[in-house]
């Protein structure tokens, strides 16, 4: 998450004191009120649960880190400040409220209002952008192409929130096959045995038992997000139902219609663009064809090769073009798009290695879960390192899928290799052979090689003949499957690849399996060394041969995580991902009919890939859609999770596996539901945010024992008796080796909702960084057994949480004057941390604030603190109302600043205070003199509020501790000056007795806060009467000897032209005196200005401040002769001013005389000169700091009120 930028501007020094106190008193020497307060998680988790996606629509707009520095047009994506539909529902059931489709629709027109208020704006600052998709469901975004020298101006679009670059994207080069599982692990079978490998994804998954159910997906709305479909494919064409193109641009010969979803064709490609991109991507597409094939293929085919739900609807989003490339805002497109269609489920079997939880595509995925779509997302093929684990798989909420293999036909033979003196005879495995054929079909008896130079390029085969023989290549430079191929189309019957020298497992072979497809030729595995000396001894003899002596088929085992299948940890957090694993490894599916040269017969193919295995994990999930309607997309995740079969443990461990592999029919049949909580309650209500997997993160040992707790939700209507045996799969060790899990109860019987807290016991110790607990928890009824994985990791012995925690000053004036107005919270901690929130508590009433619990707001949520971090506290607080952050200014009062701060090894609370705020000075009452004592009333925050926190807290103090206050007394003739005393009773007493006659008196007081102020009596002691004087200036006239007189030549034509919006008069030199002006406007450019069409302003221009006046305004001037408008300019005079200090007067001239126009019917805009975009305007008239808009070097201020302005830090 990213931290409230508006907020968060760490101070480089602290504001001056008021030198009237010194810094023993700024101290807290009150000390910190006592209090016992609760760590309200379920607070902190609210925020923590929307905070990713708010602090970004809430805070400053911000420019993306890489898009600075760029040059010429760019492609971004434009978010805006109103949640989403999407984000919205999630808020609104956060506070257990309920949601409408006429809520959606509500806040849908919000958002397009929005857009469209927007787009004006930037229009009117000419910005000059091409619009391209438009998003309000998962996103309240825009992408478009914008020229980068006006991506700043984007930033002062007011609707406008986070400007970030419109990532490419682009997808792994097709894999036709790889595998990890060594051949050791096959088993003897008869051939009777061998059944045919098409349909392995579907026959290791038991589905058609899952069919039997009566259930195949019928009227599910699945939607594939990928490269697009070949929707006339015999396999396919039936189910396919409709779609949506989000691909564009100018590598396309023709303009693509937008309901289109076909993939990208081999005739689309423009000459000058290559048919294969430098990282070996076919210009044309085929991944969402097979992606689609495998969620629901029809078995129109001769290899009984079908789809796991094939009564599905499908829908293609095509969000991925030529070379399976495309744009981040074509993939939230097509979520947009899918979520929009209704769909139930959207399979993504693509994504990047970003590991961030806050990317656009993982908060699009979020949304669309909240909003009832079951998104499934592939977690990428980077693995096997740890934390590999790529967006959109990322979404904390979207099941992510890791990729497995299948039980796998496997054919060795028995081979003589001959040539010359050289003969060897070994056993041999196939790395790859022709779909729907035995190698034995083509391979028999004694066949001739050849020897192949090079590494068997295509040009390589130009010196040698191949055809009907076979080919002896070596590995390198170029894949298997295009050595394969390039001797094949040179027509080899087969193909011999040994190992280089460099090579994986050499000198030994290959050890690899491709699988089969059409443009395979069988292809044997051998040694670097004995490939060698064959090849030397062709070379020798000048001819070779291979006698096949017999063939044997196995089966592979299966059920192995492939090495490519991207890991977890998701990071920083130490969570469990993938949520669950899925058959990803030598995949057969569809393919477009245009790679078989349109012979649909042939177009299948086999695929490797989590992007593979998410689309069984998708046809699953739809499958359960169909038997439980009732189920939210959180149930269906609960239930493929739970019910996963737990791999080989010893090989792969739970950021591997993830759950293990999805079981459906167990899934499809359970009567049990085993949830972990991972959000807010609210109002008694749990959010839907739930999950299969426990982590508790990283707990540090340290000096003594403690404990952590997990909930686990278990909902069943059976009514049977549930047990749970904790099982380790990795066991800490050292000191944490007596680390342990258990239940609260060692059973409980379920006919409804139970839940059983499981305690992590973790003794005192010390350990290293690597020391993991993982394991499962079983979870055994009469029923089954469910499971559930869970991790800890122990991090170093270190002190964790706060170190300390104070403010820099206890009393602050947030009025705008510039003294004191802010202060700040300075807090270090031991151990990086997660998230920390800043709270206002108020001490005065602790049963106040929305949860009636002393919290009135928040005003600080910072992200990734590592050792150290001031906090600015200004005054302001927001409270989640609305779906949005609400600001408001924290009333006056004593408060202690709460920061709760979650790190690895947990959440804590520290707090300091009091922290007084207070905007106004001690007022003098009822003042009043007598046998020449004068005596007065002090109404003051530190008086009122001494009784409360006496009675409370047991604090007490001296008011005159925090509130200074000196008299002068003088008749013009002598003077006396002292301090004044305040009681406790807030009054004060200063003897005169003996005075005579007439005197003024000044009472001046200033308090720690930094707030002053000045009253001035006329005292008469001989008639004991106190009367409040008060001079009133006489008002100065306005610099300049006379009044520039605007005429005709000054507007021009600029009345009558439409293509003219504001007419400049920029009033000459001479007219101005030390950059002050009075420009005069006569009766009749009134009236003519007042006629003009409603749009059009005219801005009267003085040095660098102008003021711009409306129609409407001028029809206000209309009752008069003419109008002088004063622009007055003086240097400003405080230490916060950052500019002069313009004035703005408006006088009407009549007959009768001049009359000063203090109001306006309708706004105008004052603009004055400001050194930078991060300053404020304040209106000194109304001591108050007014809404502003940074625009050409000048602060721009809409006003009613002719006033005074001046810009402030």
């Amino acid at each position: 998450m990213q931290s409230f930028k508006r907020i968060f501007l760490l101070f480089t020094a602290l504001l001056l004191v008021f030198s009237a106190f010194g810094t023993e008193v700024l101290a807290n020497e009150l000390g910190k009120p006592e209090r016992s307060p609760s760590l309200d998680e379920t607070h902190f988790e609210q925020y923590q649960n929307v905070q990713s996606q708010l602090d970004i629509l809430t805070g400053e707009a911000q420019l993306g880190e890489s898009l600075k520095d760029k040059e010429g047009n760019v492609n971004v994506i434009v978010h805006y400040r109103e949640p989403s539909v999407g984000l919205q529902k999630g808020i609104v059931q956060s506070q257990g409220k309920k949601w409408s489709g006429l809520d959606a629709e509500k806040v849908r027109q919000k958002i397009e209002k929005q857009q469209r208020q927007a787009e004006h704006s930037m229009r009117d600052k000419n910005i000059n952008f091409s619009k391209g998709n438009t998003y309000t469901t998962v996103l309240n975004a825009e992408s478009m192409t914008v020229a980068a020298e006006d991506l700043d101006k984007l930033l002062e679009v007011e609707e406008v929130a986070l400007v970030e670059e419109d990532h490419f994207v682009q997808l792994d080069p097709e894999i036709g096959t790889t595998h990890n599982e060594n051949i050791e692990g096959a088993s003897d079978v008869a051939d009777e045995d061998i059944k045919p490998n098409y349909i392995a994804g579907i026959t290791h998954l038991d589905i058609p038992k899952v069919w039997e159910l009566g259930n195949r997906g019928q009227g599910v709305k699945v939607g594939v997000i990928d490269t697009g479909i070949d929707y006339n494919h015999p396999d396919l064409a039936d189910v396919y139902k409709g779609g949506r193109n989000y691909v564009n641009g100018t590598d396309y010969l023709v303009e693509r219609p937008s309901d289109d979803p076909y993939e990208t064709k081999p005739e689309e490609r423009p000459e000058g663009l290559p048919e294969y991109d430098d990282r070996g991507n076919s210009y044309w597409t085929t991944h969402g064809t097979h992606v689609a094939g495998t969620i629901a293929a029809q078995g129109s085919n001769d290899y009984g090769m079908i789809g796991v739900a094939p009564n599905v609807d499908i829908y293609a989003y095509r969000a991925l073009g030529a070379y399976g490339s495309g744009y981040t805002s074509w993939i939230v497109g097509g979520i947009e798009g899918a979520v929009q269609d209704g769909m139930d489920v959207i399979n993504l079997s693509l994504g990047n290695t970003l590991s961030d939880e806050s990317q656009a595509n993982s908060f699009a995925l979020n949304n669309a879960m909240l909003l009832g779509t079951v998104a499934v997302a592939a977690t990428g093929n980077s693995g096997p390192e740890r934390s590999t684990v790529g967006g959109p798989a990322t979404s904390t909420m979207a099941i992510s899928v890791g990729n497995t293999t299948l039980p796998e036909q496997r054919v060795a033979s028995n081979v003589t290799l001959e040539a010359g003196s050289f003969s060897q005879t070994l056993d041999a495995n196939f790395m790859a052979f022709m779909i729907g054929t035995h190698p034995q079909e083509s391979l028999e008896g004694t066949m001739e090689v050849v020897s192949v130079p090079g590494v068997g390029d295509a040009a390589d085969f130009e010196s040698v003949d191949v055809e009907g023989k076979v080919a002896l290549i070596q590995r390198g430079a170029i894949a298997f499957v295009d050595k394969i191929a390039n001797a094949r189309s040179n027509g080899a019957k087969g193909v011999i690849i040994y190992n280089s020298a460099d090579g994986t497992n050499a000198p030994g072979p290959v050890d690899i399996f491709l699988g089969t497809a059409f443009d395979y030729v069988p292809t044997l595995d051998i040694s670097h060394t004995l490939g060698a000396e064959f090849a030397a001894a062709i070379g020798e003899a000048g001819t070779g041969s291979v006698t096949f002596n017999s063939f044997e088929d196995s089966l592979s085992a299966g059920d192995a995580v492939n090495d490519s299948s991207s890991r977890g940890p998701s990071t920083p957090n130490f969570d469990i991902k993938p949520d669950i694993s899925a058959p990803g490894t030598n995949i057969l599916s569809t393919i477009p009919g245009f790679v078989a040269g349109g012979d649909y017969s042939e177009a299948y193919a086999q695929y490797t890939g989590t992007s593979m295995a998410t689309p069984h994990a998708a046809g699953v999930a739809a499958l359960l859609i169909e038997l439980h309607p009732e189920w939210t997309p959180f149930d269906i995740k609960s239930a493929m999770s739970n019910t996963a079969k737990v791999l080989d443990t010893a090989l792969y461990d739970v950021f591997a596996q993830g759950a293990g592999l999805v079981q459906p029919y167990a899934a499809a049949t359970t009567n049990t539901l085993i949830k972990v909580p991972h959000e807010s309650t609210m109002d008694g209500e749990t959010h839907s945010h739930t999950r299969g997997t426990m982590s508790f993160g990283f707990v540090s040992p340290g000096g003594s024992a403690q404990t952590v707790t997990k909930d686990l939700i278990i909902e069943s209507n059976s009514g049977e008796t549930y047990s749970f045996d904790v099982v380790t799969t990795k066991a800490p060790t050292g000191s944490m080796a007596g680390a342990t899990l258990t239940p609260g109860t060692q059973s409980v019987t379920v006919n409804g909702t139970e839940t059983v807290q499981f305690t992590l016991n973790v003794p005192a110790g010390v350990e290293e960084p690597g020391n993991e607990f993982l394991g499962y928890i079983n979870v055994t009824s009469g029923s089954g057994t469910y499971s559930v994985p869970f991790a800890v990791g122990f991090a170093p012995p270190m002190q964790q949480g706060f170190a300390e925690l104070y403010l820099n000053d206890y009393h602050m004036s947030p009025n705008g004057d510039g003294v004191q107005d802010e202060t700040s919270v300075y807090a270090a901690f031991h151990n990086p941390q997660q998230l920390t929130a800043f709270s206002w508590f108020d001490l005065l009433n602790p049963s106040s604030g929305p949860n009636a619990d002393g919290y009135i707001g928040d005003f600080a949520f910072v992200e990734g603190i590592e050792s150290s971090i001031t906090v600015p506290v200004n005054g302001e607080m927001y409270n989640i109302e609305n779906g949005g952050y609400v600001y408001s200014e924290v009333p006056d009062g004593v408060y202690t600043i709460d920061a709760i701060s979650q790190h690895e090894g947990g959440t804590e609370l520290q707090y300091d205070g009091p922290l007084f705020v207070k905007r106004n000075v001690a007022q003098v009452v009822e003042p009043a003199v007598s046998g020449g004592i004068i005596r007065a009333g002090i109404e003051d925050l530190y008086i009122e509020v001494l009784p409360v926190l006496e009675e409370m807290y047991g604090m007490t103090y001296d008011p005159n501790t925090y509130i200074s206050g000196t008299y002068q007394l003088s008749n013009g003739e002598s003077t006396e000056e002292g301090a004044v005393a305040i009681g406790a009773d807030g009054t004060l007493s200063l003897d005169f007795s003996g005075y005579t006659g007439a005197y003024h008196l000044t009472l001046d007081f200033t308090d720690a806060a930094g707030n002053s102020g000045t009253y001035v009596y006329t005292v008469n002691f001989d008639e004991n009467t106190i009367t409040e004087g008060e001079a009133e200036l006489p008002e100065e006239e306005a610099p300049g000897s006379t009044a520039y007189e605007l005429t005709s030549a000054d507007i021009g034509d600029g009345i009558t032209r439409n293509n003219i919006k504001d007419i400049h008069v920029t009033v000459p030199e001479a007219s101005i005196e030390d950059g002050s002006a009075s420009i005069r406007i006569s009766n009749d450019l009134i009236t003519q200005f007042a006629q003009m069409r409603k749009n059009k302003t005219v801005v009267l221009n003085v040095g660098g401040s102008a003021v711009q006046l409306t129609v409407q305004n001028f029809q206000q001037f209309t009752a008069y002769d003419a109008v002088e408008v004063d622009i007055l300019r003086t240097p400003g005079t405080e230490v916060h001013h950052v500019s002069d200090i313009y004035e703005v007067l408006l006088r009407g001239i009549t007959d009768d005389g001049t009359e000063t126009i203090t109001t306006l019917d309708s706004a105008m805009s004052v603009m004055i000169e400001s050194p930078g975009r991060h300053f404020d305007v304040y209106d000194i008239a109304a001591d108050t700091i007014v809404k502003s808009k940074y625009n050409k070097k000048q602060q721009v201020i809409q006003t009613t009120v002719p006033s005074s302005y001046v810009v402030v830090e």
